[in-house]
């Protein structure tokens, strides 16, 4: 082991000099304070958050990190609450919170909102149970073979009602005289025809309101009546003979004004039909494809007056397009489903922005020339919000199917589909069917 050197100092002398060393030997440290970078740090975090609670969006984001689901449904749709700005109108409120409803929704069940289906049977079967359940359909009409008695109808829309992510429109053709689905709870009641004869709108306007009072205590939403064709002098179709009010534009708009009037004050939405007029046609849509040669003066002066006047009024909710030809305006397709009579003659010529729902797609007029998968495609195309009248699980999931293809291969796009639900739910909300959520005042 080495030694240590006869200078050096022993491990006592540097243990005193430790202890002993005056205090202003010790080494300085400044106080810790934050550094600019950090206060630049903190100061932007700040702001960050700052905007984030300004915007809409981080409101949005917020509430989809945290999971608040103020309305969540079985199927799975779920209704955001859009935190209010109070620069938005009202309008501009329910786009938000219908916008934010479709960013949440998946393709089939908005596919689904665009389907209105029949079935058979008075109960709550299990083919209509899948179509709402798992097709998430938006609508379903009853005929006359479904009402049978005042209890087993309410029993029938509550049960289906209750099943519905997104609440259904319920529907019927109930105009009266010969078409009367209400005939086994209300027996007779007047048609068309015989409104028109009295030559009174206020009977009128009280038959629209005793109609709309049962349909709504029933829970019919929605009636497809009434019928806004112009008879015409001649020889007419013995199925709308005595569904139409007068020979006259001006007659047609007043009676059908009326009664529509009365009908939608019990809550309940009309529907104006036929568009664009079968008044003039020997041939019923029901069995083949009827073809009205008219000039487009004539056409605008008697079959479509009756929708420009009531558009005038402001009471159209929803309009029913019909599979018939008018060549002077488009020699190829129905109605129904011609981009011509749909978006351009009925929504940019007349100004009409709502509902469009075709009729029914089970009739000859199109099943002898396509699929319903085609027809659904093709109505779609043409601008038609709603289909209507397909009664099976098949033919919902063939029409899906067929949407889906169209969408991914680009023949139609995403945001055609968002459009048609875009007006659905809009529609629903006026009806009372879908309550804005707290803090969103109605428009």
């Amino acid at each position: 082991m080495q030694q240590p050197s006869t200078g050096s100092r022993s491990d006592s002398q540097i243990r005193l000099e430790t202890i002993e060393r005056p205090p202003e030997a010790a080494p300085h440290y400044p106080p810790i304070r934050p550094s600019r970078a950090r206060h630049k740090l903190l100061y932007w975090a700040l702001v960050v958050l700052a905007l984030c609670g300004s915007f809409p969006l981080g409101a949005y984001l917020a509430l989809k990190e945290v999971g608040q689901q103020p309305f969540s449904s079985t199927s799975g749709v779920t209704w955001l609450t859009p935190i209010p700005t109070p620069t938005l109108t009202p309008e501009q409120r329910q786009a938000q919170f219908i916008a934010q409803t479709i960013s949440r929704m998946s393709l089939d069940e908005e596919l689904g909102q665009l389907l209105v289906v029949a079935f058979t049977g008075t109960t709550l079967s299990s083919n209509l149970q899948t179509m709402i359940v798992n097709q998430h359909v938006g609508g379903i009409i009853l005929f006359a073979s479904n009402i049978k008695t005042f209890a087993q109808v309410q029993a029938l829309d509550a049960a289906m009602q209750a099943r519905a992510s997104i609440p259904l429109f319920i529907s019927t053709d109930q105009e009266g005289g010969q078409v009367n689905r209400l005939r086994a709870i209300i027996g007779n009641t007047p048609s068309a025809l015989d409104m028109g004869a009295t030559n009174d709108p206020a009977f009128a306007q009280q038959q629209g309101q005793k109609d709309g009072q049962i349909l709504g205590q029933l829970g019919i939403n929605l009636d497809f009546a009434p019928v806004v064709d112009v008879q015409a002098g001649g020889f007419v179709p013995s199925v709308l003979a005595t569904r139409m009010f007068g020979t006259t534009p001006d007659k047609v708009t007043t009676f059908a004004g009326a009664f529509l009037q009365g009908l939608q004050s019990q809550g309940v939405l009309g529907t104006i039909k036929h568009w664009p007029g079968l008044g003039s046609t020997p041939v019923d849509p029901h069995q083949d494809l009827p073809t009205l040669y008219r000039s487009q003066a004539d056409l605008n002066a008697i079959d479509f007056a009756p929708y420009r006047n009531l558009l005038q009024q402001g009471q159209i909710n929803m309009v029913m397009v019909t599979h018939e030809v008018l060549p002077a305006y488009d020699p190829t397709k129905p109605a129904s489903l011609s981009p011509i009579m749909v978006d351009q003659v009925l929504r940019h010529d007349l100004g009409y922005q709502g509902v469009v729902i075709t009729d029914s797609l089970y009739m000859g007029a199109l099943t002898k020339r396509w699929t319903i998968a085609q027809e659904g495609l093709l109505a779609v195309q043409a601008g038609d919000d709603l289909l209507l009248g397909i009664s099976t699980p098949s033919d919902v999931q063939k029409i899906v199917d067929g949407l889906r293809a169209a969408i991914s291969n680009g023949t139609i796009s995403k945001a055609r589909i968002d459009q048609s639900v875009t007006r659905i739910l809009t529609l629903k909300i006026k009806a009372g069917l879908i309550t804005m959520p707290a803090g969103l005042a109605q428009p």
